[in-house]
C-alpha cells in the first residue's frame, strides 16, 4: 500500500490515505478517502485529463518522483488557465499537476499534496 496526505491550502486540514499500486492521485481521494471526497478534488471528467478539476500542488522535492506537467496531454493547456497555476519556472515551492495525471507507484509512498 501508497500513503498519500492531503493537505487543504487554506485550512491546513489534512487526510492521509492508504491505496494500492496503480491507483491514480484523483481515485485515491474517491475510493479510498474517509468521506470518498477531498474537498477540492471534483474530478468531474472522471480522470480524462479535460477538465482541471483536480489540480493540486506537489512540493518542489517530490518533482522529480511525480514529474512535471506534461504537454504531451491537454494536462500543461488545462493547468496554465487554473488560478492557482504553480508554474515550475515561477514557483520556488510548487508545482502544478492533475491528480489524475499521477499514476500512484510504491516510489510514491509518503506524497504529500496540496489542495489549492
Amino acid at each position: 500500500m501508497i500513503e498519500v496526505t492531503f493537505i487543504q491550502k487554506d485550512t491546513g486540514d489534512k487526510e492521509t490515505i492508504q491505496v494500492p499500486e496503480n491507483t491514480t492521485l484523483m481515485e485515491a481521494t474517491r475510493f479510498y478517502s474517509k468521506n470518498k471526497y477531498i474537498r477540492g478534488i471534483e474530478g468531474d471528467c472522471g480522470g480524462s485529463c479535460s477538465c482541471a478539476t483536480c489540480h493540486v500542488h506537489v512540493p518542489k522535492e517530490w518533482q522529480e518522483i511525480t514529474g512535471l506537467a506534461s504537454d504531451k496531454t491537454a494536462e500543461l493547456s488545462l493547468l496554465e488557465y487554473e488560478d492557482h497555476f504553480a508554474d515550475d519556472d515561477k514557483s520556488d515551492e510548487m508545482i502544478s499537476r492533475l491528480s489524475c495525471q499521477i499514476e500512484l507507484k510504491q516510489k510514491h509512498n509518503g506524497l504529500v499534496v496540496y489542495v489549492p
